[in-house]
Parts: C-alpha cells; structure tokens; sequence
C-alpha cells in the first residue's frame, strides 16, 4: 500500500485547522508545543510510506492523527477550566462538550481502526483488500457539524432578523412620519429624540446634553437617570436579563423595551417611557419577538422565565 503525499498533506491541512479553531475558541495564541508536535507528526507521516506494505504500517500511519485530536481535545477541557471567566455559562459548556467528544471519538476512531485493519483487511501477498472504516469518524464530522449550527446560529439568524427588522423599522418610521416631510432632514427623524411640543424646528442643533444616546450594551437595562439600584425590576436580574439579551442579539434600545416589556408596559407606556412614536416602540417590539421567536407578549415572558 503506498499513500500519496496528497493525502498526508490533507491530514495535517485538518489537524493544523483544528488547532487553530481552539486556538480561536480559547481566545489566545496558538499553542507552540502542539504546534511542534504538528510538525513531528507530519515528517513521522511522510516516512511511513517507505515501510513495508503491512497491516501495522497502515494502522500506525493513521494512528498519530487521532493522538493529535485527542490531545486536543483534553487541552481544549482544560484549558476552559482553568479560565471560566472568559467565557459565559452557555457557551462555556456548549465548547467544553465539543472538546470532549473530540477526544472521546479519536479513541473510538482509533478501536475502530484496530479492529477493522487488523481482522478484517486483508495485506497478503496475494492482494490487498480494505474495508471501509469511516463509520466512526463519520459521527464525528456529524456532531461537529450540528455543534457548529447551535453556535452559529443564533449570530446567523440574529444577523437576517436584524435586517429585516431594519427595513421594517424604517417603514414603521415612513408610515409615522406626517405627509411631505423628508425622512432624514425633517424633525423626528432620529426615532429616539424627542421634541416637545412647541419647540423650534429650525436647524439649530440641539445641546450635546440633551441628546439622547444609545446605552452600552452592559447598560442596555437602564432606564435614562435610574441609578444602579433601581435599574432593574424584580423580573428582570442583572445575570439574567445580561445573558438573555447576549443570547438573543438584543440591541440596547430593544434591551430597554425588553425591560419594559417584562414590566407589562403597553406600546403607549413604552412609547412615552422613551420619548419616541408609538410606531416606533411597535417596530422594536416586533424585533424582539421575532428574535426571540414568539408571537404574543405572553410567550415572551414564558421564555424569559425559563430562560437559563
């Protein structure tokens, strides 16, 4: 049996990509000592074809991979670990499960070699007969797939709600807007100013003070002027509420509806709460719901309820 170089080099291609998928993961640098031991792998691999064709020289050409992916998948555990600060609840335990079934499948990978190669292939003089043996590894590349869907996505499905939930946004605000007026000069058209009744509509700017600005995303639950104490009602803690809105890509201004939306505040109270349109409030509250995937305030609550 000989093997391609071809086929060494997409071993390592993979080995090395997964080094620095949990280089990424970890959130640091990549790992010298795997790396080197990368590098080892790779000149042990290109030699193996010299051997003799042989049951043993397949198996301990395949072998060294799924050492790699195992040792990976330890230092991957162990690493989140030791800094659990680095990562929140959720997604801390989605990648410490993905780190372990990468270690768990290159030990199932490497009984399933064992057995297949050494019982059921055939390296006689006479011929060579191999069986296939990706079973295994099959249910791996499967698990990694589905792991990567509820990673990504709810980024992927936050990102195609918030564009359409944007245009949206901006019909909502045409509709509001009176008759003639142009959507980007005329007064209002920052759906969170307010201007009250009697003041100028000129071009005058108005005072740096007294302009309203979009939170932080830490501080989303705020209401404008309430102090740290009082930011928050019984429903809605800090962890909470900070790891519901993170989940679900809230923004900070569909943060601050949340908040009123978990206080039974009707579009009205929103609307006056924050000093925009009715239209406005309705169009952020749409949002909401179609990120966290409801349809009535009810279910809306039921979710944050369980949430966590």
């Amino acid at each position: 049996m000989s093997v391609p170089t071809a086929r060494t080099i997409i071993f390592v291609a993979v080995l090395l990509f997964l080094l620095l998928i949990t280089a990424s993961i970890l959130k640091e640098t990549v790992n010298y000592l795997l790396l080197s031991l990368l590098g080892l792998i790779t000149l042990y691999m290109l030699f193996i074809p010299m051997m003799k064709d042989s049951a043993m020289k397949v198996f301990i050409y395949y072998t060294p991979c799924q050492i790699f992916s195992f040792l990976i998948g330890i230092y991957g555990m162990r690493r989140l670990k030791s800094h659990p600060e680095h990562y929140d609840e959720t997604l801390r335990k989605r990648f410490h499960r993905a780190f372990f079934w990468t270690a768990v499948f290159s030990i199932l990978i490497i009984v399933e070699d064992w057995i297949v190669i050494f019982n059921f292939d055939n390296y006689g003089v006479t011929g060579i007969r191999i069986t296939n043996r990706s079973f295994t590894e099959n249910l791996m590349s499967i698990y990694f797939v589905y792991t990567a869907l509820r990673i990504l996505g709810p980024y992927l499905r936050s990102f195609m709600v918030s564009s359409a939930g944007n245009a949206q946004t901006q019909a909502v605000l045409a509709q509001d807007m009176p008759s003639g007026q142009d959507a980007d000069t005329g007064p209002g058209a920052d759906s969170s100013e307010y201007v009250p009744d009697g003041a100028s509509n000129g071009p005058a700017p108005a005072e740096p003070s007294a302009q309203i600005q979009e939170p932080p995303l830490d501080a989303g639950f705020r209401s404008p002027g309430a102090s740290p104490e009082d930011a928050f009602s019984e429903r809605a803690d800090y962890s909470k509420f900070y790891l519901f809105s993170r989940d679900y890509q809230l923004t900070p201004r569909e943060q601050h509806i949340l908040q009123l939306l978990l206080d039974n505040k009707t579009n009205v109270e929103i609307a006056d709460d924050l000093c925009i349109s009715i239209g406005t409030a309705k169009a952020h509250v749409h949002n909401i719901f179609a990120k966290v995937e409801v349809k009535k305030r009810q279910q809306l609550l039921d979710v944050y309820e369980k949430f966590g």
